[in-house]
């Protein structure tokens, strides 16, 4: 006479192994973030057109508007602007302020040409354009990492159940190559499933380098067609700006619990474990 396993026992089973694997499966250690030694920025075509200019609203006549580099770290200017207005200078500082170009100053860059300065000093520098003073950026830099990796991070980002309607959890976790604790860190995460934003924090900060957040319910459960995708951009170390480290660096993740072959191998284990444990339990009649 056949056996049969009472249907409940196997849902529950099955959901307990999703959930469990859902989890394992989600924990990542991504080495993310190198050092800064040179940068590039370009003056855009156009840039010195107007303060309607298109650039001006999204923030790059020059492009990038922000760039970060180490100590001794170099940044190199490049004039591609070839409009009727493409004549500039990059100038530190604020077009207000009194002491603007005292830092550095490229004097008239015609089109094509190149202006490099190397930064000594840690910190926060803007500057701008003395022709067209709507035109401005800023170059973050932060002291050189070690040799020895001191400031090279490890990211690990564990995410709990994925299902439809339920509120996922994300726990994130910065250390250094060697696996100790850091302090002082900041850093914005987002998470999307599709084109639906269900979790973004920006401006976080940890003192002991460990986050712990939690999404809006997940329209849909995470699946091959709809991830939910976790970015954690970094945003330096420190309490008060100016903070350092490698500023903007990113580390991902993408949330798929699914059953591969081995989740199938342990599905039906399982199931046949119950079946014995039926087998074994079973009322027999006396004859």
């Amino acid at each position: 006479m056949p056996i049969l396993v009472p249907p409940a026992m196997k849902i529950t089973t099955t959901s307990t192994i999703f959930v469990f694997l859902a989890v394992i499966a989600s924990v990542i250690a991504t080495p993310a973030f190198a050092d800064h030694e040179k940068a590039e920025v370009a003056i855009a075509q156009n840039s010195g057109t107007s303060p309607d200019a298109d650039c001006v609203a999204a923030m790059n006549c020059f492009e990038p508007h922000t760039v970060t580099i180490d100590v001794g770290g170099e940044v190199t200017w490049r004039n591609d602007d070839k409009g009727l207005s493409n004549i500039h200078t990059v100038t530190s500082g604020v077009p207000a302020d009194d002491d603007a170009g005292t830092l550095f100053n490229s004097d008239i860059m015609s089109s094509g040409t190149i202006f490099t300065y190397k930064f000594t000093a840690a910190g926060t520098y803007d500057y701008f354009c003395q022709i067209h003073p709507w035109m401005i950026g800023q170059v973050i830099v932060q002291e050189a990492m070690a040799e020895d990796g001191g400031e090279e991070l490890m990211v690990s980002i564990e995410t709990g159940s994925a299902g439809e309607g339920e509120q996922m959890t994300i726990d994130v976790t910065f250390t250094d190559l060697d696996g100790n604790g850091v302090e002082h860190v900041n850093y914005d995460i987002m998470a999307t499933q599709g084109t639906e934003v269900v979790l973004d924090e920006k401006g976080v900060h940890t003192h002991d380098g460990i986050g712990s957040h939690t999404t809006m319910a997940l329209p849909t459960a995470a699946s091959d067609a709809m991830p939910v995708d976790v970015t954690v951009t970094f945003q330096g170390f420190g309490i008060d700006p100016p903070f350092t480290g490698p500023i903007g660096q990113v580390a991902q993740k993408q949330v798929v619990p699914e059953f591969g072959t081995i989740a199938v191998m342990i599905l039906g284990i399982a199931i046949v474990s119950i079946i014995a444990m039926s087998a074994r339990s079973k009322i027999i009649p006396r004859l």
